[in-house]
């Protein structure tokens, strides 16, 4: 029988993607409504990205910000290729 062999990751951890165009409106609309909800004023300040286009985020808030906007066969926020740093994968 196959061994299947684990790696664990904590959700606090950082990974990169690539944000589509999607992507870049539900970051900036989110942030539009968070500043409306709570009557506070400051500049968008878009993800900052590689010369590749590689942006980093915690990845609890890359699925608080877009979950809701992954499905099968829709527009996805980013492209499907998440970067993880092999120092935060933990062999089990």
């Amino acid at each position: 029988m196959d061994e299947c062999k684990f790696v664990e990751f904590n959700t606090n951890d950082y990974v990169w993607v690539k944000l589509t165009d999607l992507g870049k409106k539900v970051d900036r609309d989110n942030h539009d409504a968070f500043l409306a909800c709570t009557g506070l004023r400051y500049p968008y300040q878009p993800p900052a990205e590689d010369e590749d286009g590689w942006s980093k985020w915690q990845l609890w808030h890359l699925a608080h910000i877009f979950g809701a906007y992954h499905g099968m066969g829709g527009p996805l926020p980013h492209k499907t290729t998440i970067r993880f740093a092999k120092k935060d994968l933990k062999e089990v």
